[in-house]
């Protein structure tokens, strides 16, 4: 038996018979003798259990006093230090903090991911002699890699599964997500996309979301601790500007870009942006980017701070203006490739979603079938089958190395001598080597990759993991643009002649476009250019990646959702569509043509069983309050758990034990005659009992009238008069004793529901926001957007006539962008009255 402390034992209970200690006098001997006695007892006789339980309290008890004393003697300097930080601003150091912490995770994360990828080609190539062992542990690398990836997204936190932009956006547009930005999120996050980017460029997946998604889980953390600290309060504009900061960042901290991380984070999460929090994101994303070049200056990966992927271009004259047409039919390819990839993904998620029998199995089988998926991917690429066509030993940063490569593949193979080892031998000087073979051209290299990777890519984003789905569009953009200007190359070897002058075509250049183009169309964005530019260093081509850049959205937004916005489609997320103005007719739909006009409302002069039976047949979380049900003035909203509460106040115990109270204080006389039964009604005249009630089941804990039965039948006086059990409580010092029977509480209840709704007592919002009738579906658009709204009431000078949701401004604008009639009754009636002006007109003439 653990040793036991004096105190707790002289508490118990003296009447108690305790078991003895071994070794030691019975409890109830030592309870005999005095406390003090029994406390000089244990020091004579230093027995170990006693005496080392007194010396941990003495110990702690001194700590404790000795880490007040020190706070004492600190609390002015601390005071001091706070107030200084305070007066400086907290924004500052919180940004700072979130910058450093994201820049330091990002760096050690791709420290790690560089030595798992070593280590397993060191393991391929230490078994070059066995092929089987060799695809043995290529496969068993990637297929657990994948798998722990899946079980972390599975058992530690489903929300970490995925990207996490979707979810974001949606977040920013005020719908609240449960346990997306929490501690335990953020750690399940980390580790899948450790070992999804791990698994490298065969499952080829990145990090761009998982990290906006770890450094708003991050900003939002320090955000707690800031407030704590400031002594503030927590509001939601300070959580939407540090959600806004923490994705600026985490774009930042993939590609060390931090103008085009915070532009690129505005264009993929928000619809409407402020620009008072520009400088928020702009100095967060500088402190992530330069401690993340100078923790690689540190580590000695980089001589001095430098760009990502170094260039060595012409910068005089890198093309000519002849170019321009070629660049936009780069734009163009991208576009429309774009365009397939978007509506084979959506389609393939939406099937395998819908289809019983394969969500059933995906629900139940993630990791299996993670597993599986892994198993196909890293088949096809085993560097010694398929995967030496692809250059599959290269990872996703190598391979953007290459494509960025100012070698021309076509010319330059040529002039390799002794070339007799091919692909996936290591031991090149270069990279880029890894793109010849003696049995294919570089371009042919690369048009299978174009094509393989399509189908690879669309079978990755199946599985439920936390990866990114950025950084692999961009790769295969780059390796688009890069067989495009391979192309060009081979067919203009002396290049394009413009004014007598031969400028040679730099394939190189056609990659920057073909990433930025590609990437932008994917994800409906343009600030994908300014990306790569901070990427290469290179602003020499500013104008043709610009250019690629835009036809590729102009094609991929006039025909496909982007990438997020057909996940948050097919998750049914609450978010709007993008509304396409011009054609689309935004401007001639008005909030009557698509309101709803049938209401369910208060007003003042309603009773509580109103409210009870309005609880009952509707599920709105919000009502309108009126002044009456003749004016319908909107005074007011109501939420319904506001409601729930007050109906549940009503009917209260406490209410109907402060009547019983009320009613034994009354003259015995009356008292008497009560329980004679004289006030009761049972001689089955006109006056029904109330109404049978019940409990509902529902969220608001409250009573349900029964419409079926507005007589409680005869046949049950039994029941009626069944005396209930007595439940005795104190309510102002006297004790009431629960004694009515079931008849009696019917009729309390059918008494206390015919009151007047008494609103002093509820929570009411006054300024419910408003829409006019002739609001116009762009304006309801911005405006929902813009304040984050879930709903809006429709008023005609004063009067409720109607009610937007987010559900029927969503419904209107997708058939407003697909082109279909979203008039309502007021159009109706405007197309009924010129069809009469019509026949009148006829008649008239027929006349």
């Amino acid at each position: 038996m653990p040793p036991y402390s004096e105190k707790q034992d002289l508490d118990k209970d003296e009447t108690k018979e305790e078991p003895e200690v071994t070794g030691s006098p019975s409890r109830a001997s030592e309870r005999a003798r005095g406390g003090g006695e029994l406390e000089q007892e244990v020091a004579e006789e230093g027995r170990g259990p006693y005496k080392r339980c007194f010396a941990a309290d003495e110990g702690q008890g001194a700590a404790r006093k000795t880490a007040q004393r020190m706070l004492e003697i600190l609390k002015p300097f601390i005071l001091s230090v706070r107030k200084q930080i305070l007066k400086f601003g907290e924004d500052w150091i919180f940004l700072f903090l979130l910058g450093m912490f994201m820049a330091t995770i990002s760096f050690s994360l791709d420290v790690i991911i560089s030595k798992f990828q070593r280590a397993n080609l060191w393991v391929y190539d230490t078994l070059e002699n066995y092929r089987y062992l060799q695809y043995f542990s290529w496969v068993l690398y990637h297929v657990l890699l994948t798998m722990v990836s899946a079980g972390v997204a599975k058992y530690i936190s489903p929300q970490a599964a995925g990207s996490g932009i979707p979810e974001l956006k949606v977040t920013l547009r005020g719908v609240v997500l449960d346990e997306f930005f929490t501690f335990r999120t953020f750690v399940a996050k980390l580790i899948g996309v450790i070992c999804t980017l791990a698994a490298g460029s065969t499952i080829f997946l990145g990090k761009v979301g998982p990290f906006v998604h770890m450094a708003t889980i991050l900003a939002t953390l320090l955000g707690k601790v800031m407030v704590k600290f400031a002594g503030t309060k927590e509001n939601k504009g300070r959580k939407y500007e540090m959600l806004i900061a923490g994705a600026a960042v985490g774009v930042a901290c993939c590609f060390v870009a931090p103008v085009g991380g915070v532009l690129f984070s505005v264009e993929t999460t928000a619809t409407h942006f402020a620009v008072r929090n520009y400088w928020r994101g702009f100095f967060a994303a500088t402190c992530a980017a330069l401690i993340f070049r100078v923790l690689a200056v540190v580590n000695n990966e980089q001589e001095t701070v430098a760009v990502l992927f170094t260039t060595n271009w012409k910068v005089e004259f890198p093309f000519d203006l002849p170019e321009f047409l070629s660049f936009a039919i780069l734009g163009v390819v991208c576009g429309c490739l774009c365009c397939v990839y978007l509506f084979c993904h959506r389609n393939l998620t939406m099937f395998m979603t819908n289809h019983k029998k394969i969500s059933k199995f995906m629900a139940d089988n993630k990791i299996l079938f993670a597993g599986f998926v892994a198993l196909v991917l890293a088949s096809i690429t085993f560097p010694h089958g398929v995967g030496q066509y692809i250059g599959s030993r290269l990872s996703m940063k190598e391979h953007l190395e290459t494509f960025f490569d100012n070698r021309t593949w076509g010319s330059d193979e040529q002039m390799l001598e002794n070339n007799t080892r091919q692909p996936p031998f290591p031991t090149y000087n270069a990279n880029w080597l890894q793109w010849t073979h003696m049995k294919l051209s570089s371009l042919e290299m690369l048009t299978f990759f174009i094509i393989l990777k399509f189908f690879m890519l669309l079978l990755a984003t199946t599985m439920v993991v936390p990866a990114g789905y950025f950084l692999p569009v961009f790769v295969y953009g780059a390796g688009l643009g890069r067989l495009y200007g391979e192309i060009m190359a081979k067919i203009f070897p002396e290049g394009i002649i413009s004014e007598g002058i031969h400028i040679k075509i730099t394939p190189s250049g056609y990659a920057l476009a073909g990433a930025a183009a590609y990437s932008g169309a994917v994800t409906h964005t343009i600030s994908t250019a300014v990306l790569v530019f901070e990427l290469t260093g290179q602003m020499s081509h500013i104008l043709p990646v610009l250019i690629a850049v835009l036809v590729a959205n102009v094609i991929s937004q006039r025909s496909q959702p982007s990438f997020f916005d057909g996940i948050v489609i097919v998750k049914k997320l609450p978010y709007l569509p993008k509304l396409t103005v011009g054609k689309s007719g935004a401007h001639d739909i008005y909030a009557e043509d698509f309101m709803v006009t049938d209401l369910k409302y208060l007003a003042k002069d309603l009773k509580y069983k109103d409210i009870r039976n309005l609880l009952k047949n509707t599920e709105l979380k919000q009502f309108p309050l009126v002044d009456s049900t003749e004016s319908k003035v909107l005074l007011g909203s109501i939420k319904r758990k506001n409601l729930a509460k007050l109906l549940a106040e009503q009917l209260s115990p406490e209410r109907r034990l402060r009547y019983i109270l009320e009613q034994s204080k009354q003259p015995k006389e009356a008292l008497s005659e009560h329980e004679n039964g004289s006030c009761s009604n049972t001689s089955g005249s006109e006056h029904a009992h109330p109404p049978e009630t019940q409990p509902f089941d529902g969220e608001d804990n409250i009573y349900i009238e029964n419409e079926e039965s507005k007589v409680v039948p005869e046949s049950r006086p039994s029941k009626l008069n069944k005396q209930k059990r007595f439940r005795c409580h104190t309510m102002d010092g006297e004790e009431v004793i629960d004694t009515m029977t079931t008849m009696e509480l019917e009729e309390w209840e059918y008494a206390q529901l015919q009151e007047i709704l008494k609103l002093d007592e509820c929570v009411i919002d006054p300024a419910p926001f408003r829409l006019v009738e002739k609001e116009t579906l762009y304006e309801c658009y911005d405006l929902f957007n813009l304040l984050g709204l879930r709903i809006a009431y429709v008023t005609s000078t004063g009067r409720l006539v109607g009610v937007v949701a987010l559900k029927e401004l969503k419904a209107a604008v997708e058939s407003c962008v697909k082109g279909t009639s979203t008039r309502g009754s007021s159009a109706k009636l405007e197309d009924l009255s010129q069809k009469i002006t019509l026949i009148q007109n006829e008649n008239a003439k027929d006349n």
